[in-house]
């Protein structure tokens, strides 16, 4: 009877994760087509100011005039050239960083039978594919903590989340895996939470702050054969680094720009950012930046507390992320798609705990993030908005 019960349970996160997908899809479908034209290569983001390879000219990718465009333009030629057979390292900004992130990009080359027909369409399904995923993840999380499966919903509601599927940037999946870390850390099986821990660097080199933790536990409990399986998820994305490295020339941007704690977060509060938007509209991108700065002060807040009641393997990955957080350099929190997507991971694990930590707090930080991403994706509401009337 139990089993049958938790049998139906994880076909009910199923349906709900299958909706969070199809919501997403129909937005996606809705922005191309009324402001866009229909061309789907509009999403990856490409800015005039960085030039498309050669080989892929032939695709009549959707270019943004006088812009540098957005890191999915880049993920964008990944898929194309994953091995680094061609050159198309040459028209990425920062080959080294960015091949490392490799997980996304070689899934919709191997979706697409080896990035030739069908890649664009099979970059879109992978990505909505995350989406599905960390929806069902989040759903199971908050039905192990009694609440209705459709709270798995919230998943979209994650800024990463709806910064990817703007601008199909990889930072979606690793929100993705960051609530299949959560659930599977707590309700196991083993195996199911090693492939989580072995994906989440492939998506992201931050993903090894997930490995790291699991395996930092381990140690200090003297659990050392779980501790060398730990070290052992790390392997292929280590090899693949290698692989990377030994491929691309360095640049300016192999790491991401990091400084001292809080340096960055403090500068950004002094700052008032000048958008070019008419004044009221300015004004309120300013309020909504602060609110957004709000709930990540909340969301760190949260995470201290609770590492000072369980410092397990979830603590300690809230510790990392917090400690990622306040490191980032003011680069990053001028932009508010860098620093709200960057913070994505930690308010999936607080909300994935559910009500080990603090109830619905969590949910509260990722509401004062939205309307920030909101004004963003508000030019493309307005656009859809225009078309249907």
């Amino acid at each position: 009877m139990d089993h049958l019960a938790v049998k139906g349970s994880g076909h009910s996160c199923a349906a709900w994760a299958l909706t969070a997908a199809i919501l997403a899809f129909l937005w996606q479908l809705a922005t191309v087509s009324f402001n866009y034209a229909g061309k789907w290569t509009a999403l990856f983001c490409t800015g005039s100011r960085f030039p498309v390879p050669p080989s892929l000219r032939g695709e009549n990718i959707y270019v943004f005039a006088d812009s540098a465009g957005y890191d999915g333009q880049f993920y964008h030629y990944i898929a194309h050239d994953p091995l680094l057979r061609r050159d198309h390292a040459l028209y990425i900004d920062a080959p080294r960083l960015r091949y490392r992130r490799i997980l996304i990009p070689w899934l919709a080359w191997m979706l697409s039978g080896g990035g030739k027909l069908w890649l664009h369409a099979a970059y879109v399904a992978v990505n909505l594919g995350c989406v599905f995923l960390g929806a069902y993840w989040m759903a199971r999380s908050f039905a192990r903590g009694g609440s209705h499966p459709a709270w798995g919903l919230v998943f979209l509601a994650v800024p990463a989340t709806l910064i990817s599927l703007d601008r199909l940037i990889v930072d979606g999946a690793l929100a993705a895996l960051a609530a299949g870390f959560v659930y599977y850390l707590r309700a196991g099986p083993r195996w199911k939470l090693c492939a989580v821990l072995t994906a989440a660097p492939l998506v992201r080199e931050t993903g090894l702050l997930l490995t790291g933790a699991v395996g930092l536990h381990e140690l200090l409990g003297r659990r050392w054969r779980a501790a060398l399986q730990a070290a052992a998820c790390a392997l292929p994305a280590l090899m693949w680094y290698g692989y990377v490295h030994a491929r691309t020339a360095p640049s300016a941007a192999e790491l991401p720009p990091l400084g001292f704690p809080l340096q960055g977060f403090l500068q950004r509060l002094r700052l008032h950012p000048s958008y070019p938007f008419p004044a009221p509209l300015s004004a309120l991108a300013n309020f909504m930046d602060y609110l957004a700065l709000a709930g990540l002060i909340l969301a760190v807040t949260l995470a201290v507390k609770a590492l000072r009641r369980r410092p397990d393997a979830l603590g300690l990955a809230l510790a990392a992320q917090v400690l990622l957080l306040t490191t980032l350099g003011l680069d990053f929190w001028l932009d508010p798609y860098g620093y709200l997507r960057m913070a994505s991971p930690l308010l999936v694990l607080l909300i994935g705990a559910g009500e080990d930590f603090y109830g619905r707090w969590p949910l509260l930080a990722a509401l004062l993030m939205l309307p920030r991403v909101g004004l963003q994706l508000g030019p493309q509401l307005l656009g859809i908005l225009r078309s249907l009337a």
